[in-house]
């Protein structure tokens, strides 16, 4: 009786240690089912990424043509404003050189040639 109090223990400590064999690589196979699903979805959040990105960057291509464009016309807008101005000091300087009768002439649009005769 003596060498039956050892064999349960014993069948209990060998029943736990075989089932432990076959939790273990279970548990594993579904770790690895996991990690392999985050792999697949991080794949797919990876691939929209890459298309929203190039979508971005060819929007910043159109905006950066777009601001070259800007640039151009406010380069001869510039130039524009330029000339005007020194039409006006042109004016101004010819218009200071005037007269007193000159500048009535001028402003009046008063003419004295007559016209036909």
């Amino acid at each position: 009786m003596k060498q039956y109090k050892w064999i349960l223990p014993l069948i209990a400590i060998a029943g736990v240690v075989i089932a432990l064999f076959f939790i273990i690589p279970a548990e594993d196979d579904v770790i690895d089912q996991i990690q392999k699903i985050e792999i697949e979805e991080l794949k797919r959040e990876n691939k929209t990424l890459i298309q929203t990105n190039e979508l971005l960057d060819s929007k910043v291509e159109i905006l950066e043509s777009m601001a070259d464009s800007l640039t151009v016309l406010i380069n001869v807008d510039s130039r524009v404003l330029e000339k005007l101005k020194e039409r006006k000091d042109e004016k101004v300087s010819a218009i200071d050189d005037f007269t007193d009768d000159e500048l009535y002439q001028y402003f009046a649009r008063f003419d004295t040639k007559s016209k036909g005769n």
